[in-house]
């Protein structure tokens, strides 16, 4: 099963007894993970949807917790998941899920999730014999065409689904060249990234356009905009300005610089907070849970380790702060918003927070009065 089954499956609310999520992809890990949420009642949520990080000579208390009735009733899901995929799991662990997996409770399911499971190792053998496998492999454009129509209609926007598999074939990679058996499929992070970013361009669009997908592909190819976030990253002003001054030039939109400047500040904050960053070989998204050879170097997401690097945390959330700051000026329509977003990038890189509730005053930085 893969992970388009498992979503409908849920959609129809006939999820089985247990299944095993099994692959590195974890962009369609939290899709699962947000599908198991959405198909319950959102007041039952709290009590019907239980978030387990495995610990050793737990597993047999919580999977009691599972053949309880629920307090609300309905059915219940438990979501375990390990950061060193259940290599931890003894034999006692292996029996009490050995023990569970032969009478599973009629009132809930449980979900286990493992990136790069070992699969020599009992406790995986198990899942993958009793319970039902959901491979987290990379989806093809066709089940990617209908991951984006579901995912506009979110956002209220249209799309005819030709269109959908267009732009969706458009973000195909192929498999890594480390081999280890792996497909090729649509990268859905970089294009959930891409299709952000042309919504925030075109913020009262409700249907996409053919039109529009030259647009998306000028964002993909041309990597202008991933210059200056690198340039944000390596704390570099001098070629900042310059770069942002010819995206503004070249007629970028503000609201869009200023959107992907504050995702690549999120994908820092984001990486940090991750376990083990930093102790990983390769480029981020290249580790575990990653895709090996990511198509877009420019990105936010493998900008984002050289921000890490270079900015402290608190400096980080002082950005994200100052470019909320910022947002609220260009939408007040203030009177020059390209000058607004040269100060919010000099006030980044120096790491000087606003002083007043005002945006630019009368203490611009003498090279932003440069013509």
């Amino acid at each position: 099963m893969g992970p388009t089954e498992f979503i409908a499956t849920l959609r129809k609310g006939k999820a089985g007894p247990a299944y095993f999520l099994r692959g590195p992809d974890r962009f369609l890990q939290e899709e699962c993970r947000s599908a198991i949420a959405a198909s319950l009642p959102a007041e039952a949520r709290e009590w019907c949807l239980a978030e387990v990080e495995f610990e050793p000579g737990r597993l047999a208390r919580e999977l009691e917790g599972a053949s309880q009735m629920p307090m609300l009733g309905g059915h219940s899901f438990f979501v375990f998941s390990d950061t060193e995929d259940f290599k931890r799991a003894s034999d006692a662990e292996y029996t009490a899920l050995e023990n569970y997996l032969e009478r599973p409770s009629p009132f809930a399911t449980v979900v286990f999730i493992a990136s790069e499971p070992d699969r020599r190792r009992r406790f995986i053998q198990l899942l993958e014999k009793k319970a039902q496998v959901v491979e987290m492999r990379p989806l093809v454009a066709r089940e990617a065409a209908h991951w984006l129509e579901g995912y506009l209609s979110k956002r209220g926007v249209d799309i005819d689904p030709e269109l959908a598999k267009e732009i969706a074939a458009k973000f195909e990679v192929s498999p890594d060249s480390r081999g280890e058996g792996r497909k090729a499929g649509v990268n859905l992070l970089w294009l959930r990234t891409e299709m952000e970013k042309l919504l925030t361009a075109k913020p009262e669009t409700k249907r996409l356009e053919r039109d529009d997908l030259d647009l998306l592909v000028a964002f993909r190819e041309e990597h202008e905009i991933g210059k200056l976030l690198a340039a944000l990253a390596e704390r570099k002003f001098p070629d900042a300005l310059a770069q942002l001054r010819a995206l503004l030039a070249s007629k970028e939109p503000e609201t869009l610089l200023l959107w992907c400047i504050g995702d690549l500040i999120r994908q820092a904050l984001k990486a940090g907070a991750q376990p083990g960053f930093g102790q990983r070989t390769g480029q981020y998204g290249a580790g575990r849970g990653g895709w090996g050879r990511f198509a877009n170097p420019f990105s936010a997401q493998e900008i984002a380790p050289r921000a890490l690097r270079n900015y402290s945390r608190q400096e980080l959330s002082q950005a994200l702060r100052l470019v909320r700051r910022a947002d609220l000026g260009i939408k007040s329509s203030w009177k020059d918003s390209k000058i607004l977003l040269e100060f919010l990038v000099w006030q980044i890189i120096v790491g000087k927070a606003a002083e007043t509730p005002e945006y630019v005053g009368e203490t611009l930085p003498a090279q932003l009065g440069e013509a």
